[in-house]
């Protein structure tokens, strides 16, 4: 599980001083990290000074040695500016004490070092101090207009010149206990609305308040700061009806509006954010998670023993503390929209750093280089009345993890990881059941009481009933994109993952196997609503638990609604009706023995589904191997394969001429006959995986030849088409544009812009500037 983190390393290391001035306790080593400066991070190291690192060959390229006696409030910044033989290294600490600060200065003093780096080696140091109006403990470089954000302790933030003159300063929105605030460049920023002058910088404040993440996104241009949306997120996840007071103890947001936090249950949530002015639009990224096997060591302290680091899309980089008596942290990362571990690694610690764990961990993710994540931890509650020693036995450490750096969130890369990630999920998540003063799970108990006396119809009535009122107010819009108010106050999808998954639990649950009871009506209008996913039904085996039912119906309206439907279990049900035609073919008379028997679909109605329905062919073909062996099943089948694929070019190019006629795309659905290309795919891969068994049945050897003669003059009219390729790939790139011009709605061209670039293209060909062009040289 590792090929996506490297194996996380050591970069630097530093010596705990166990003796300090105050009581005022800081991290002893922050890390900060410019990207208008790549390769390079600034350490902040109490008691000893600032270290610039070069961070793709592991050395110091400049450094500050502050003394013994200085501690600092927060991590400091670097800034480099071009010289004529070399480059200035600028650099902002916050000085929270020191010989030379007076006391009334404490928390608010900045030291603006400067430094110059040629060939390698550093120049003399040139130190200027600033005593700022208020106490900062954060600074943020923004390159972009080269202004300064200095944030205090409380959240409150200041817009300051490169010589850290206050221009303006902004009141932290949130009066409760304050979190952090995580700071983007506008132009990163893919939450914001479209604008043609993004801002120069966005900010994202996150506080705390009655088992509630407050949020504020303010918006920096020039030296204005505006709030441009507020929210709030639910942290606390009761079960029964309980409601208890959650706190977050580790939490992170990216440029792309992914938020993700951890409270002290160790619950795991993620939310995609989107600014709508004058409001921030919250919506859940899959289902929230309670992880097991995480240490309860300072569970109530933010930042202590766990970090969270959000990569954008849904993914999600978690270190922690184990349970396990090993000194060890674990680096998980998620795919919260999967809620699987997609790869996972673990820092064991040597026996001198063993004590550090008792204490407490402090812990801190920043993102650097593409490829590169820096981890810092330091040790928590050192004492500060012990002698000071040269060999201390506490150290902060800095380790490098290697990303990859084309990281994305696909389901083909979450496919395989369930079992890894079991052991990290707590085996009850209390994030999976509803309270009981929602208003949903009165509705599940009500069926359920009236499933269990055998009355489906009032377990109907029911269900309607409560859709009717859920619906009414908010019009006929799809029913699974409205919501519903929850007992906290927040408000959900109508038709929620959890709330469907217990809904088929009253269908296909192993406790209700005894006294099987089912509603067809309620099945297919989940279906209908596109809510349903076959991964809600134990196994992932949605059409078999409907075929136990005898529900074909919602069998086959599932292939145009279900998405996950497994190979497997759609070639399980072809195999159920080949049995039965054959059956009928043997005995003619056996279809008029139950004339109240369930409705079935033909063969023919059910491939038609099968075959237009996307499927992988390597599980295809091992689905058609184990259930379909027998070479006298696949001719059944291989019949309307061979009268699918008559003609199939002709009503294909047909298909096409009527979409480049009207301009819009025109997908071939429905008929008597698949697609063509769906048609041929699937007797591909049927013919792979059986073509030596329909060779040893002499029966199929016409039919083979069938099919072969209706092909050889489709692939000879392909052939022949094929001339036209670059003919007229100059007029398939116009249609193209066009259809896709149309779809996103982009305003058609006028006839004088036609004519402008109309121009511009033939003074491109006079110059002879294109894709190919041809010289000839006369010697």
């Amino acid at each position: 599980m590792s090929s996506l983190i490297g194996e996380p390393f050591q970069a630097l290391s530093y010596p705990v001083p166990t003796k300090t001035r105050r009581e005022t306790v800081h991290n002893h080593t922050y890390a900060s990290y410019s990207r208008d400066f790549p390769s390079h991070a600034t350490v902040t190291v109490q008691a000893e000074g600032l270290h610039i690192v070069d961070l793709s060959e592991l050395h110091t390229v400049a450094s500050h040695t502050c003394g013994s006696n200085v501690t600092f409030s927060g991590p400091a910044s670097s800034r480099w500016t071009p010289e004529d033989d070399g480059r200035m290294c600028t650099t902002y600490a916050l000085v929270s004490s020191a010989p030379e600060v007076a006391v009334k200065n404490r928390d608010r003093t900045v030291w603006i070092m400067k430094q110059k780096i040629s060939g390698g080696a550093s120049g003399k140091s040139d130190k200027r101090e600033i005593v700022l109006p208020h106490e900062v403990a954060r600074i943020y470089l923004d390159d972009k207009s080269s202004k300064i954000l200095l944030v205090s302790s409380t959240g409150d933030i200041s817009v300051a010149d490169d010589e850290l003159n206050i221009q303006s300063t902004l009141i932290c929105p949130h009066e409760q206990h304050f979190l952090d605030v995580f700071f983007f460049p506008g132009a990163s920023c893919n939450f914001l609305p479209h604008h043609e002058n993004p801002p120069d910088t966005v900010i994202v404040f996150c506080s705390s308040s009655d088992s509630l993440l407050l949020l504020s996104i303010v918006s920096v241009t020039g030296k204005d700061m505006t709030i441009i949306g507020k929210n709030q997120v639910p942290i606390s996840h009761g079960v029964s009806g309980q409601k208890i007071e959650e706190h977050v103890i580790a939490l992170s947001c990216s440029p792309c509006g992914v938020l993700s936090y951890l409270n002290e249950s160790h619950t795991l949530a993620a939310y995609q954010l989107e600014v709508n002015n004058p409001t921030i639009s919250v919506t859940q990224i899959g289902k929230t998670l309670a992880l097991a096997q995480i240490s309860r060591l300072n569970a109530h302290s933010f930042g202590r023993g766990m970090c969270l680091l959000s990569l954008g899309s849904s993914l999600v980089l978690l270190a922690t503390m184990t349970s396990t008596p090993s000194s060890e942290i674990s680096i998980l990362l998620w795919d919260m929209r999967y809620g699987v571990v997609l790869a996972s690694h673990s820092i064991l610690f040597s026996s001198a750093f063993a004590p550090n764990i008792k204490l407490g961990i402090n812990m801190n993710f920043l993102l650097a280089d593409a490829g590169q994540i820096l981890l810092t931890l330091c040790p928590a509650n050192v004492s500060r009345t012990a002698p000071s020693t040269s060999e201390s036995p506490n150290r902060s450490i800095v380790y490098i993890i290697p990303m990859d750096p084309n990281l994305k969130s696909t389901i083909a890369g979450a496919i395989g990881k369930t079992s890894a990630t079991s052991e990290w999920l707590a085996p009850n998540p209390k994030a999976e059941t509803l309270v009981d003063n929602d208003p949903r799970s009165k509705l599940l108990v009500d069926m359920a009481n009236h499933l269990r006396h055998n009355e489906p119809h009032k377990a109907d009535e029911a269900f309607f009933r409560w859709v009717k009122e859920n619906t009414s107010a908010s019009g006929p819009s799809s029913s699974n994109k409205l919501s519903i108010s929850k007992p906290d106050g927040t408000s959900e999808a109508l038709y929620g993952h959890g709330f469907v998954k217990e809904l088929l639990g009253l269908f296909f649950a192993k406790e209700y196997a005894d006294n099987p009871q089912y509603s067809p009506r309620v099945m297919r209008h989940l279906i209908e609503s596109r809510v349903v996913s076959a991964g809600m039904v134990e196994e992932g085996r949605l059409l078999t638990a409907l075929k136990q039912h005898g529900d074909w119906e919602s069998i086959m309206s599932a292939f145009n609604s279900v998405v996950d439907i497994s190979e497997d279990e759609m070639i399980s049900l072809a195999k159920a009706l080949v049995d039965k035609q054959r059956e009928s073919q043997t005995n003619p008379e056996a279809m008029d023995v139950d004339s109240n028997k369930a409705w079935t679909p033909t063969l023919s109605a059910y491939m038609l589904m099968c075959v237009s329905y996307p499927t992988s062919p390597a599980a295809l073909r091992l689905a058609i191997r184990k259930y379909l062996p027998d070479a006298q099943d696949l001719i059944l089948i291989l019949e309307l394969l061979d009268g699918w694929a008559v003609g199939g070019t002709e009503e294909y190019i047909r298909t096409l001429l009527k979409s480049v006629a009207s301009n819009v795309v025109i997908e071939y659905r429905g008929g008597a006959a698949p697609p063509y290309d769906k048609t041929i795919s699937f007797l591909q891969v049927l013919l792979d995986a059986s073509f030596v068994s329909l060779l040893q049945f002499p029966p199929s050897h016409e039919l083979l030849r069938n099919i072969m003669s209706h092909i050889e003059p489709e692939i000879g009219l392909h052939e022949r088409m094929g001339c036209l390729r670059g003919a007229l790939e100059p007029f398939a790139k116009v249609q193209s544009r066009i259809v896709k011009e149309r779809a996103e709605g982009t305003p058609r061209e006028t006839p004088n812009e036609w004519r402008k670039r109309r121009k511009h293209q033939e003074q491109q060909i006079a110059l002879g500037v294109g894709l190919y062009r041809l010289e000839e040289l006369i010697i």
